[in-house]
């Protein structure tokens, strides 16, 4: 009732008054920072993870500067669900594209997302206690997914990767050692429409389907990240 009360006594206010609300409430609703959403993400899945004791491993494809990684070490630790943060990255940026997925994703080119592995490495040495573990190469060669298995069941699968076959590889991957209840997120879900059409929700649920996992819809992310939870059907 308040806030339709409000919402009367708000017509008469003058136009600058109009304006000047919508300015600040759009300043102050604005992201200010590009890991916002997902830090917010692994914020609300802290008590998820807790209470229900899904335990495994975290697991992040495209870590690039393994800001997220560090992140959910810092955020997550506490739950006790996390032995072990591995993010897998090839580091000399995105690989040459093809020209469907060059059309799907035309903001992407080949070299973007390039950094300084040594740098990386002994950022997450340094700041994760001994429990970030890095991954470098193509993650679309199946003899670098097999060093992953070590670490396998994971409880957390971040997907952050702008190629239609990076992303296939690593969703494909994800669902198939993600533990019950466990999460998946992807940051690039609502990209990659080139010309409307939703290539990725397709595809994921495709590949669901074939895994067969069930995908419980979970959170949005604005702009472009989802998450889900991962059980078996």
């Amino acid at each position: 009732m308040k806030a339709v009360l409000e919402h009367k006594s708000y017509r008469y206010e003058s136009q600058q008054a109009v304006i000047d609300e919508i300015d600040a409430l759009a300043e102050q609703l604005d992201q200010k920072h590009p890991l916002e959403r997902k830090v917010r993400f692994l914020l609300d899945i802290r008590g998820y993870l807790y209470l229900n004791r899904i335990c495994g491993n975290y697991i992040e494809f495209g870590s690039f500067k393994s800001e997220m990684q560090y992140a959910a070490f810092k955020i997550l630790d506490g739950t006790g669900a996390i032995t072990a943060y591995l993010g897998l990255d090839i580091f000399t940026g995105e690989p040459d594209l093809n020209p469907h997925e060059a059309t799907a994703m035309p903001v992407t080119a080949s070299g973007d997302f390039s950094c300084d592995f040594e740098q990386v490495q002994q950022f997450v040495q340094q700041n994760m206690a001994g429990k970030g573990e890095l991954i470098r190469g193509d993650f679309r060669e199946k003899t670098l997914l097999q060093k992953c298995d070590a670490f396998a069941p994971f409880n957390i699968a971040v997907i952050d990767c702008n190629l239609l076959s990076s992303l296939e590889v690593a969703t494909r991957y994800a669902l198939q050692n993600l533990t019950d209840g466990g999460l998946l997120f992807f940051d690039d879900y609502f990209t990659n429409f080139g010309q409307g059409v939703p290539r990725i929700p397709r595809m994921v649920q495709r590949l669901a389907a074939v895994s067969g996992r069930k995908l419980l819809e979970h959170g949005f992310y604005p702009p472009f990240a989802k998450s889900f939870i991962v059980c078996s059907e």
